[in-house]
């Protein structure tokens, strides 16, 4: 492996192993910073809340893991995603063995995912800065949301998302990777492929480059790793991927448009710059610090990880404008969020550290550094606090099960009715009510447009099941009692839930909302 760079000479403490008040203030520090770091992260992600986005798939997997009986009518729209997925087969015999209410489940899990990620930004910040302010300030810019430009991600969540929990795992190991640990962070990034399989991989892709790069693993055990690896979830997936190795068609794609993000051809334009830019970003300031004497061997080496990121990206994008699907499936435009990290550790290195923080020797921080980030860290609570508790004040700011609304009234009920009882409802409910038809009452639904849109990229079938029923449902406003029935015999739906009022016998009301018996 070749020698680090020569030890810089710190100004300041290392650490936060600085921190007055011994070991138990240490403690009580790091303890205060955690709770104010899930705080901030939550009221900046508008607030917690049970079932919301994504969680309208990962609610019912989890669930129909505890019980295969539920959704006969829906269980091919669910496989589609979940066949590539290994989260819900240990997650939901957890959740059964721990006892807990599946929201109480998804509230823990979000806290584990909030402090895994809080103690892998302090590694990084360890890595990267040289005072405990500098990691402070890089702990406040993390709580800021921001989404990734073009791939549907955020940089935090203020929900329970596998793929955030996964997200954390890899950063950890990212840390670990620049402190040395290089064995462990392979075993950690092995844990996120088992929690969310695309993010677990782009993390094992960028520590394996740098790793190479860097000579700390002998090329022989990368390689011999690597074909281990993909030999193992070859056999796990087994025939799961046949349905990559195609071509998408126009009907395909076209149910894809609500995520164009997606399709590298729905890119806009201005998604190369905004995108590349943040590579940019990180290679110059590297270079700055590499020639400050800064950067240490690891830190260059996963930066040419970063950049194999981008390699990886740039060989799909032709792919993906071919309309192979396995290049759409694979989300590879999610590598900018890996980096994106990257590039926030670098910018708070610049913006609280270098090079306009000289201090003397014996000065433990200085004044400009500690209020530059105490402003940045009133500015994300004033932000939080927006977006927590003005920007909706319709919803709780924290939500762990199903509140008193109207719909969460119907989705109670339909929740008490048979296994495979069927229901049609506003295809775009989830986002109109809060929660999806599916999560919020553990029964099928005709279409839940938002995401089933997003699970056809797995399977044609499943865009074409999509497409027939928005042509059969037609204007949801303007479905009338002739129409109801006649798709209630067609796809043996047993109540349509809306807030028109229709010649049908009612069998459940709770404000503008009616669910209607369709005779079956």
């Amino acid at each position: 492996m070749p020698a680090e760079s020569p030890p810089v000479e710190r100004t300041a403490p290392d650490s936060l192993d600085a921190a007055p008040g011994g070991r138990t203030g240490r403690l009580a520090l790091v303890l205060a910073g955690a709770a104010l770091f899930a705080a901030l992260v939550t009221l900046n992600a508008g607030g917690y809340r049970y079932g919301a986005s994504d969680q309208a798939f990962y609610i019912p997997v989890v669930l129909e893991e505890m019980r295969p009986e539920l959704f006969p009518h829906d269980r091919p729209v669910i496989a589609a995603q979940d066949r590539l997925l290994f989260f819900d087969d240990w997650f939901g015999p957890l959740v059964e063995a721990s006892g807990l209410g599946l929201p109480t489940a998804f509230l823990l899990a979000q806290i584990v995912t909030l402090l895994t990620l809080y103690g892998a930004v302090i590694g990084i910040g360890r890595a990267v800065c040289r005072t405990p302010w500098g990691i402070a300030g890089l702990l406040v810019l993390m709580t800021i949301r921001h989404r990734i430009p073009h791939t549907g991600a955020n940089s935090v969540e203020g929900y329970f998302h596998p793929r955030m929990l996964a997200f954390a795992f890899g950063l950890s190991a990212l840390a670990l990777y620049l402190h040395g640990r290089v064995r462990i962070a392979m075993a950690v990034v092995g844990v996120a492929l088992l929690i969310h399989p695309t993010i677990g991989f782009w993390y094992a892709l960028l520590l394996a480059g740098a790793a190479a790069i860097s000579g700390d693993l002998p090329r022989r055990t990368l390689v011999g790793g690597g074909a281990v690896a993909a030999i193992v979830g070859l056999w796990a997936l087994g025939g799961e991927l046949d349905d990559g190795l195609v071509v998408m068609d126009v009907a395909w794609l076209e149910v894809l448009a609500l995520k164009d993000y997606l399709v590298i051809p729905g890119w806009p334009l201005a998604a190369w710059p905004s995108n590349l830019a943040i590579v940019g970003f990180v290679v110059v300031v590297s270079q700055y610090r590499r020639r400050l004497g800064l950067a240490t061997d690891r830190e260059r080496a996963v930066v040419g990880g970063c950049l194999l990121l981008l390699v990886a990206f740039l060989l799909s994008a032709p792919i993906s404008y071919a309309g192979v699907a396995l290049a759409v499936q694979l989300q590879v435009n999610r590598v900018f969020w890996l980096i994106d990290y990257v590039g926030v550790a670098l910018f708070a290195w610049l913006l609280f550290e270098a090079p306009w923080f000289r201090e003397a020797p014996d000065r433990r921080w200085s004044r400009p550094r500690r209020v530059l980030v105490v402003v940045i860290a009133l500015l994300a609570l004033w932000r939080g606090g927006y977006r927590g508790f003005v920007e909706r004040p319709d919803r709780p700011v924290f939500q762990v099960g199903l509140a008193a609304t109207e719909w969460h009234q119907v989705m109670r009920w339909a929740a008490e009715q048979p296994v495979g009882t069927h229901f049609l409802a506003d295809p775009v409910h989830a986002a109109r009510y809060g929660i999806s038809l599916r999560a919020a009452s553990s029964r099928d639904v005709y279409l839940e447009l938002v995401k089933d849109s997003a699970l056809a990229i797995y399977s044609p079938e499943i865009a074409t099941r999509v497409s027939r029923r928005l042509e059969a449902l037609g204007d949801f406003e303007r479905l009338t009692e002739e129409r109801a029935l006649e798709l209630g015999r067609r796809y043996e739906i047993d109540y349509l839930i809306t807030e028109q009022a229709l010649r049908l016998p009612v069998a459940n009301r709770a404000g503008p909302l009616v669910a209607y018996s369709l005779g079956r």
